[in-house]
């Protein structure tokens, strides 16, 4: 009786160590969810509880030093007909404001992290004629149309330049 007992507790043992063994199961993105920031500089990044969507800005060298400076000129969702010429980064300047939908993270409670990729939407600072011209496109997915809280290409380019980077320690 204590032998079988015994050999019970070895097999189990060494039925443990086996599984403990095994290469541990490696969780990987989906391809939906991955951006390319092609060495762009994170910004500031932002999430919205009303639409489930985080959205991450990047930005070049130039990018990262207009979103560093104050900017009272820019109020987020006000746009004028004159804003374009106020506090306009110099030319050069890329940003991209990159949007996902979000999603329970499965290996942590109460978490969310990025799902799909919603949209991608690019505004370029070049030199104009007149001053700077700024140019903006937007990328969707095609998951979701229209699900931002501000409309029009005016006013996401005054969002998107009124944006201050995020200061890391």
């Amino acid at each position: 009786m204590m032998k079988s007992l015994i050999l019970t507790f070895i097999s189990a043992a060494l039925a443990f160590a086996f599984a403990a063994c095994q290469e541990p199961r490696k969780l990987a993105p989906n391809p939906e969810t991955i951006f390319d920031d092609q060495g762009l500089h994170v910004i500031t990044s932002f999430h919205n509880d009303r639409t489930r969507t985080i959205s991450v800005l990047y930005g070049n060298d130039e990018a990262l030093a207009h979103a560093g400076t104050g900017r009272e000129a820019h109020t987020p969702g006000e746009a004028t007909p004159g804003v374009a010429t106020l506090g306009v980064p110099t030319p050069g300047a890329v940003f991209k404001l990159v949007t996902w939908d979000l999603k329970l993270n499965p290996l942590w409670f109460g978490s969310n992290i990025n799902g799909g990729l919603q949209s991608v939407e690019t505004v370029t600072v070049s030199a104009g004629d007149a001053g700077p011209a700024v140019d903006y496109t937007r990328e969707d997915s095609g998951q979701k149309n229209g699900g931002n809280a501000v409309s029009g290409n005016a006013e996401r380019i005054s969002f998107i330049f009124a944006q201050q980077a995020s200061v890391f320690p």
